[in-house]
């Protein structure tokens, strides 16, 4: 395995887009999933695709079907269900910088890839890993653009904390954070861009199920929202990016079974919402809505 504490970093720097809108309807925690590969059409020119709990076969399948036909990949997870791996994400065909999935890879092939891509003008912006040790298994999607960005994997909790105190004190803010490992010894893999938009965030670590809810009311209370929240190896814990900004509605979800997963992916789209955030671990899932 390549040291955890490589970094890589794209050079030029774009402005980002500061999304301005009213505060959310609704902010709401716990709820469950399980969702079936489907096609929906939102409008003559917007249409999405969203699948949970795919095998890796399916999601061979799946995966160059969805870009032939203009799909980009919005939100992926790679997680652990018993001992599969299952897939999940959404895809939509907005407009936008050119994005691809590297999916279902083991750490050295997935660096290869990695560097591959960055080489050629691409930037990690999600990342998703399941497993622990040699077997540990890595998923990410990649989005043309050239933004200054750092990425590290195979950290623990405390380098964890070091990398993003490395973030704030140069302008970075976190978009992409996952959990892997084990429950007794996680691991983090996670992307940090410049933070142009000048976004106030926290990262909380490995938060118990518990306990996370009565965090999740006090960051709202506080005007934060949870911009991606990583469900822990064994399923019952948190570890939350919180962005305080203003994104327009928003809704967050966390403890789902695969069906209150699909109820709730139903109930969102069928507002305009749709999940920029997915991750699943041990059958739990959690998600974030946001209007595209």
């Amino acid at each position: 395995m390549r040291t955890p504490w490589k970094i890589t970093t794209a050079a030029a720097l774009v402005l980002a887009v500061v999304s301005v809108a009213a505060p959310p309807a609704v902010a709401s925690a716990s709820a469950s999933a399980d969702a079936r590969t489907g096609t929906r059409a939102a409008d003559a020119s917007y249409r999405y695709w969203g699948h949970h709990g795919l095998t890796r076969r399916q999601m061979r399948e799946d995966v160059p079907l969805m870009q032939t036909r203009g799909y980009g990949p919005v939100s992926f997870s790679v997680g652990l269900e018993g001992s599969q791996d299952r897939y999940s994400g959404f895809w939509d065909t907005r407009r936008g910088p050119h994005r691809i999935l590297i999916s279902y890879g083991y750490l050295s092939g997935y660096q290869t890839r990695f560097d591959a891509y960055v080489a050629n003008g691409y930037q990690p912006v999600m990342i998703s890993a399941t497993g622990s040790g040699q077997s540990a298994m890595y998923s990410a999607i990649f989005e043309k653009k050239a933004n200054g960005f750092f990425a590290r994997h195979g950290v623990d909790t405390a380098r964890l904390n070091e990398a993003n105190g490395v973030a704030r004190r140069d302008g970075y803010v976190p978009v992409s954070i996952n959990t892997y490992g084990t429950a007794s010894s996680p691991r983090f893999v996670a992307v940090w861009e410049k933070n142009t938009s000048r976004a106030i965030w926290s990262v909380t670590t490995s938060v118990p199920a518990a306990e996370y809810q009565r965090l999740f009311d006090a960051q709202v209370r506080a005007g934060y929202r949870p911009s991606a929240v990583a469900v822990g190896p064994d399923g019952r814990s948190y570890t939350t990016v919180w962005r305080k900004d203003r994104i327009g509605r928003w809704y967050a979800f966390h403890g789902m079974t695969a069906a209150q997963y699909q109820t709730r992916f139903n109930e969102m789209t069928a507002k305009g919402l749709y999940p920029t955030w997915i991750d699943m671990e041990n059958g739990v899932y959690a998600a974030v809505f946001t209007t595209r």
